[in-house]
């Protein structure tokens, strides 16, 4: 489980009428995220997600509150792992598939071929793809490369900030599937700007605005009873919400 209390983190603008004042990323947030669960924090680009990302994972530190990782204030070495939305924040474009498999292996003490097999079961066959330089590949392909390198890990969170932007919908269908067959081992808290790929993944979701958390429940109740004029606005102008991504 991994509990957030009290989180806020702010900038200092730089330019114009507001130079020197603080802006907002997130504020005062109180969350619990229990295993088991696939979560989705839905916002449109600005409300904090990212942000947020970075906190839970670790890669940012709030200006006040904290996170809690099952009860502690210590990240337990591979506890979080998280994906981005731009891949080469954690793939090195200069090195092939292979290189980053054996790495990643090599580091955890893994078998290569544990990686490769989750690789392949998204449609990625080595043959094609452990010979190809990172910087050959597609948007979507290094996004799955991200994926595979956490999932394989095997943390016990997984972080996804808009993760899948440029893969097609046969690809993300067999990722989706894949946390869902896994959520009893791994917590995913995974964050878009697409409702319809919010509610198609997650058993709870939360709605963001503004750096705070306005609206949140399971995924089902919150679509079709909405109570904030804003979740109702964006619900409104899916008219395929119920279609989801199939």
């Amino acid at each position: 489980m991994i509990r957030l209390e009290g989180i806020t983190k702010f900038y200092m603008d730089k330019g114009g009428i507001g130079k020197g004042n603080r802006v907002y990323a997130l504020k005062d947030l109180n969350q619990e995220f229990s295993d088991g669960k696939i979560y989705a924090v839905f916002g449109n680009s600005g409300c904090g997600k990212t942000t947020l990302a970075n906190v839970i994972s670790g890669y940012s530190t709030p200006d006040s509150g904290h996170v809690y990782y099952d009860g502690s204030l210590v990240k337990r070495e591979n506890s979080v792992r998280i994906v981005f939305q731009d891949p080469y924040t954690s793939l090195n474009g200069s090195k092939d598939v292979a290189w980053h498999m054996e790495t990643t292996a090599r580091i955890n003490g893994m078998n290569p071929e544990k990686i490769w097999n989750t690789y392949e079961n998204l449609g990625f066959f080595r043959s094609d793809y452990e010979n190809r330089m990172v910087w050959t590949l597609s948007g979507g392909e290094l996004q799955i490369l991200s994926f595979t390198i956490a999932f394989a890990q095997k943390p016990r969170c997984i972080v996804l900030d808009e993760p899948f932007s440029y893969l097609d919908t046969m690809t993300i269908n067999r990722v989706m599937n894949l946390m869902r067959n896994t959520k009893d081992k791994i917590l995913y808290i995974y964050m878009d700007n697409d409702m319809n790929r919010c509610g198609y993944i997650s058993d709870d979701i939360l709605i963001m605005d503004g750096g705070s958390i306005i609206e949140q429940g399971q995924t089902d109740t919150v679509i079709m009873h909405p109570e904030k004029e804003f979740t109702k606005g964006i619900i409104r102008n899916i008219p395929d919400i119920r279609k989801r991504i199939e």
